[in-house]
């Protein structure tokens, strides 16, 4: 049987429960969740979220057969690195839709 860590169960939990990110009007106003919705479908948010949420287990599986520290860093930089660019774009695309966290 295949443990999982902790920060992973708790982004699956996060992600499951649908609590991932919060978003608000750029302007202030109150926010639709219709408007809401089509702009994150717009953004493909989900599928993006999914996508650096399979990279995670990616790099689990590989920091767990790496035999180096050195490896386990450069794994682990390089997936902060996707992290910070994954994130950054679902905002650059929100912001455009009228949005932000």
């Amino acid at each position: 049987m295949k443990f999982f860590s902790v920060p992973l169960l708790a982004v699956f939990l996060l992600l499951a429960s649908g609590c991932q990110l919060k978003w608000v009007r750029l302007d202030g106003d109150s926010v639709d969740q219709a408007r809401l919705e089509e702009a994150k479908q717009a953004c493909r948010v989900e599928r993006k979220l999914a996508a650096l949420e399979r990279a995670r287990e990616e790099r689990d599986d590989n920091l767990a057969r790496s035999s180096t520290n050195e490896a386990k860093m450069l794994l682990k930089d390089d997936f902060d690195a996707v992290e910070r660019q994954v994130y950054l774009e679902i905002d650059t695309c929100m912001h455009k839709q009228g949005y932000m966290r």
